[in-house]
């Protein structure tokens, strides 16, 4: 089970990966037709070449020269911006990627720094999927993902599981990504061929975030969406980074505080380690360790012991196709709650949703001020990275109060205009989280500005992953 890093692509596959990117794309009965013309009251304002076959195209929303202000009473005009990439025109990829670890949130440009073959070279990137950070009680940003994320084929965390339907989220192999619904199937095999769930990867035991990961999950938090479970099996892969977690990481969740059980195992799945209690130490290379708390640390008291084998089983099935897609070095997956497209139409079932909202310029008018950030493809089948934010001065210099975005049917209805040929995507992490770098001649850029403040400050925010073009070859060179 080693974090294998170094991947070569045939060609020949690509064709595969975009077949089941259009096999995804038949016309969806749950689905209304947009807006014909979204993008009326926005201007293309600028195409910039970042490279051979990645381009960056800003809109700008159209100011009323009179008020001073956007035809939906925001202080100051949006800004779109849209990064195609086209695997025709140059050598690219898309990958996403955890930066140094799995277990320490990074700014995105940090984590774009971190690509493990400088031959990769990024181009444009943006921040990933949803995530929440551990309490403060463990010590560091660490960040869970909300679902199902994988890169390099080596899941990160599971998918939520909503009656067994799986989870949204984009499936990136051999530079292409593809949309659907998934769903994680995880199992502990023991030395006798006996079994027991693994509950997830690569956070605290007892604390899913963000969604129930099973049937056994208990909601205790809405704000921010916190579940327990007293009796797991969590897995902590050799790219987590960190020391993995002690009890107690969340005093206000009591299945944390159980000491539980602790077992290391190395690459090739033998047991080198077991001890009563758990926390604080690194995942031997290679290898993972196994903590379990309640009937999970049961599970492992009485059936593992030094030099046995184990195996972990791991499936990612993809629901909407019914197939498993094989975890192997191609595979990277970002995880999301919501469809935003599905074959250039809006899903009837996403909803109007905002996390923060404001009063527009005249004072009654409720604006929701979410900066966004999207995943898809479009006609030609290729890759889009898409962000919608505020703008920034002419100098460089951020704005006061210059978080802007949309509520998230509005920013589909954006997205959907024909001019820009989007056929599916998908909602990533948004708000501060909203982060768009792009290569010059000169560097990497951050194209769009920070909202989050540190000692009175804008900074851009630590997330847990991003994704990201950058020099592809398939066969020619490694990651």
């Amino acid at each position: 089970m080693p974090v294998t890093r170094n991947r070569l692509r045939p060609w020949a596959a690509v064709a595969a990966a975009l077949g089941a990117a259009l096999t995804l794309t038949s016309p969806a009965a749950n689905a209304e037709q947009p807006a014909a013309d979204p993008l009326a009251l926005w201007t293309k304002t600028s195409t910039v070449r970042i490279a051979a076959g990645v381009t960056r195209t800003t809109w700008t929303e159209k100011v009323d020269l009179q008020t001073g202000t956007s035809p939906d009473n925001r202080v100051r005009p949006r800004i779109l911006q849209i990064v195609e990439i086209d695997p025709t025109a140059g050598a690219l990829t898309l990958e996403s990627t955890v930066g140094a670890s799995d277990g320490a949130a990074e700014k995105v440009i940090d984590q774009l720094a971190q690509v493990s073959a400088p031959t990769r070279h990024p181009y444009a990137g943006v921040n990933g999927g949803l995530f929440q950070l551990e309490p403060a009680g463990s010590g560091a940003d660490i960040p869970v993902h909300s679902s199902v994320s994988a890169t390099d084929g080596v899941l990160h965390s599971s998918s939520c599981w909503t009656g067994g339907k799986g989870s949204t989220g984009a499936v990136i192999q051999y530079g292409t990504p593809y949309i659907t619904k998934l769903r994680t199937d995880l199992k502990l095999i023991g030395p006798s061929g006996e079994t027991v769930r693994i509950d997830d990867f690569n956070r605290t035991p007892g604390r899913p975030t963000h969604c129930a990961r099973d049937a056994e999950d208990t909601l205790v938090s809405a704000k921010p969406y916190v579940y327990t479970d007293p009796d797991e099996i969590v897995v902590f892969t050799d790219d987590y980074g960190l020391p993995v977690p002690r009890p107690g990481t969340d005093p206000k969740v009591v299945a944390t505080t159980d000491a539980g059980f602790e077992v290391a195992i190395d690459a090739h799945g033998v047991v080198t380690k077991v001890r009563e209690g758990r926390g604080g130490t690194v995942v031997p290379a290679g290898g993972r360790i196994i903590q379990g708390i309640g009937t999970g640390a049961q599970w492992l008291r009485d059936r593992l012991a030094v030099d046995d084998r184990v195996t972990i089983d791991q499936k990612l099935h993809d629901v909407t196709l019914d197939r498993d897609i094989p975890l192997d070095d191609s595979v990277d997956v970002v995880s999301s709650f919501h469809q935003l497209l599905r074959n250039g139409a809006i899903p009837t079932e996403l909803p109007q949703s905002c996390s923060e909202e404001r009063t527009g310029r005249n004072g009654t008018t409720q604006i929701c001020i979410d900066s966004r950030t999207a995943l898809g493809t479009n006609v030609y089948g290729r890759p889009v990275l898409a962000t919608l934010s505020g703008e920034t001065t002419e100098d460089g210099v951020y704005k006061e109060a210059n978080e802007d975005g949309a509520y998230l049917r509005d920013f589909a209805t954006l997205l959907s205009d024909p001019d820009l040929g989007i056929i599916d995507a998908i909602n990533l992490d948004g708000g501060g989280s909203t982060t768009l770098v792009t290569r010059t001649a000169t560097g990497p850029v951050v194209n769009t500005p920070p909202t989050d403040r540190l000692s009175g400050a804008f900074v851009h925010r630590k997330v847990a992953d991003s994704v990201y073009t950058g020099v592809g070859g398939y066969g020619m060179y490694a990651k």
